[in-house]
């Protein structure tokens, strides 16, 4: 290649200085003099590319930084460039395959080539490969806090956090108020559901932030506030990122969720439609969305949008792999249909008021479901074969796949629940076997006239937005001094450590058996919930129990998810009541409704 002209590198200092200045239409013209005359000229091709680049003209970039490249191949600038210019077009493959030829044709590459490879694999979805490429670029410039940051978003993105926090805390150890630091730690917290921390670690922080201005600080304390179940806060503070002008999906969707959990479901199905509009790839408003109308009434749209929830990695969901279809409603004369449990123990028992009709309709049903619910189901429905679950065994996730359509119970309802008409008026759907109900009703006071009524009051899982929908023991002290009436123990996990520590300070009779297995028996468990007068439980399995044999239920609980449907009471079971906690408000505050209405049954009874 000739050497430059002397002429054209005057020209060239002065364009560039130009450019610097913003002036870029002067300096375009004298770039594109200077290639007129010197073709080969690999840096006025790579300047006045990065006009175009700067102008947003990437089409017009691309064949000029190209053009450098293929006349220096050892600048990494041009590389870098190419790089930056390729990834306008939102193909990651062609930036990438620049960057790897870059990085294969030097021996010692730049830490800003290491980076932008980290970048492109991370905007790839190529977790594992981002970080082993973040980690390198890090030990390249292990004093770039920036580049620091993004590896512990990465590691966020990668389910890493644990490994996030470390990294993140190293920054913020050396720079308290780095503003990206902060709210990548509140955004790991966030996830790993401590949001009490973000929020106190935002606030604490907020010098770090121009609060007044900052859209993003609001968005952050809006998604920890919701965390926290403090839904009206998170309401205002997605508001307020939004009238600053960050309108994105993220603020549309921590306000939906906010509105929902609200009792909202207007309000909230309008913000998240628009969540949908900006990003139709977000599985979790989606599943939000679908919530949001089924709650309000909306099952059509409701259970084909809560499906998801497959793809939104939900806390606690199943999911599994087949080589056979999935059931989508078509008829099943002849077929073979095998369906299994995604969700809890809670779920299956209501999806179990479907088995009979579905049974009628295959040739052969198949139910996979938790070992421990297979006595209760395999006895109620002997026309089913009732097997345990087998995705915690993956080698026989694609074997033996002795079925012609497979489908989980949570998506039943698509097909078969379409709208409230559709489900049946039967008071119960499954029985407690008769000789156990026989064998406990031996045992004083569960055989006696006297009134008795069943207690469930909180969960095994009391994570996340589920605590405050719980009660402790203590909180229904003023419901257990009704004498009139033999209290009985029905909730599942072990409580005899809070049952022993308030009967120490306070008297009280809660009738429970230490023999009997209510987490694992489930068959003992419908046969006590079948002596029971009522049941009186949290949202919970026992709750689903009681409903589905029939037994008087009052069950508390919030105004979300999709056990009302937009009804005032369960569809699912007719024999349970509904009572509404009020967003927001402590649990405890069902409990004076709850002894009223006790003494006011107990009136009736009379």
């Amino acid at each position: 290649m000739p050497a430059p002209d002397p002429a054209n590198l005057e020209k060239l200092r002065k364009a560039l200085h130009l450019q610097r200045d913003g002036k870029i239409a002067r300096a375009r013209a004298i770039y594109e003099k200077i290639l007129k005359s010197e073709p080969d000229n690999a840096e006025a091709a790579n300047l006045l590319g990065m006009c175009f680049l700067e102008q947003d003209f990437p089409k017009r970039a691309l064949p000029l930084f190209e053009r450098a490249v293929r006349l220096v191949p050892g600048e990494e600038r041009y590389r870098a460039n190419l790089i930056d210019c390729q990834n306008r077009f939102g193909d990651d493959a062609d930036p990438l395959a620049t960057t790897e030829a870059a990085l294969a044709g030097t021996a010692s590459p730049s830490p800003a080539l290491l980076h932008r490879r980290a970048v492109l694999l991370r905007q790839a979805g190529r977790f594992s490969e981002a970080l082993a490429a973040y980690d390198a670029a890090v030990r390249a410039n292990p004093e770039d806090a920036t580049l620091l940051v993004e590896f512990g978003q990465a590691l966020i993105l990668a389910g890493k956090h644990e490994e996030a926090l470390r990294v993140l805390d190293f920054v913020l150890s050396a720079n308290a108020g780095h503003r990206l630091a902060l709210l990548s730690l509140a955004d790991a917290l966030n996830q790993m559901y401590r949001s009490q921390e973000a929020r106190d670690l935002l606030l604490a922080s907020s010098a770090a932030f121009e609060v007044d201005r900052d859209a993003e600080y609001h968005l952050s304390l809006a998604n920890s506030h919701w965390g926290c179940g403090e839904h009206s806060l998170a309401l205002a503070r997605a508001d307020h990122s939004l009238a600053l002008g960050l309108a994105g999906p993220d603020s549309h969707l921590v306000r939906g969720k906010a509105l929902y959990h609200l009792g909202r479901f207007a309000e909230a199905i309008e913000a998240l439609d628009k969540v949908l509009a900006l990003a139709p790839e977000r599985h979790e408003a989606a599943m939000t969305l679908g919530f949001a109308c089924l709650a309000s009434g909306d099952l059509t749209r409701g259970w084909a949008l809560a499906e998801r929830r497959m793809e939104a990695n939900t806390k606690g969901l199943i999911t599994r792999k087949f080589s056979r279809p999935k059931w989508q409603g078509e008829p099943l004369d002849g077929k073979v249909l095998m369906i299994w449990d995604d969700q809890g123990i809670g779920d299956v028992l209501r999806s179990a008021s479907m088995f009979g009709e579905l049974a009628g309709r295959a040739g052969q049903l198949i139910v996979e479901c938790h070992p421990k619910l297979i006595p209760l189901l395999a006895r109620n429905f002997p026309q089913i074969e009732v097997r345990p679950r087998q995705h915690e065994a993956a080698a026989t996730l694609f074997a033996a796949e002795a079925f012609d359509y497979q489908c989980s119970f949570g998506t039943l309802p698509m097909h078969l629940r379409p709208d409230i008409a559709s489900f049946p008026r039967q008071r119960a759907f499954l029985s407690a076997d008769p000789v156990r109900v026989a064998e406990l009703r031996t045992r004083p006071p569960l055989g006696s006239t006297r009134p008795k009524v069943g207690l469930s009051w909180t969960s095994g899982n009391r994570t996340g937005l589920r605590a405050g929908s719980y009660l402790a023991l203590v909180d229904l002290l003023p419901l257990l001094a009704i004498d009139e009436v033999d209290f009985v123990l029905l909730d599942y996990t072990d409580r005899s450590a809070e049952i022993a520590e308030l009967q120490a300070r306070t008297p009280f009779t809660l009738h429970r058996w230490d023999d009997l297995d209510l987490f694992n028996d489930l068959e003992t468990v419908a046969a006590l919930a079948s002596c029971m007068d009522l049941v009186i439980s949290a949202n919970t399995s026992v709750a689903d129990m009681a409903g589905a044999l029939g037994v008087p239920t009052w069950r508390f609980g919030p105004v979300t998810g999709t056990i009302l449907l937009g009804e005032e009471n369960p569809p699912w079971s007719p024999a349970t009541r509904y009572l509404r906690l009020e967003p927001e408000k402590p649990a405890d505050e069902i409990v004076p409704r709850l002894v009223a209405d006790l003494r006011r049954w107990l009136d009736a009874a009379r």
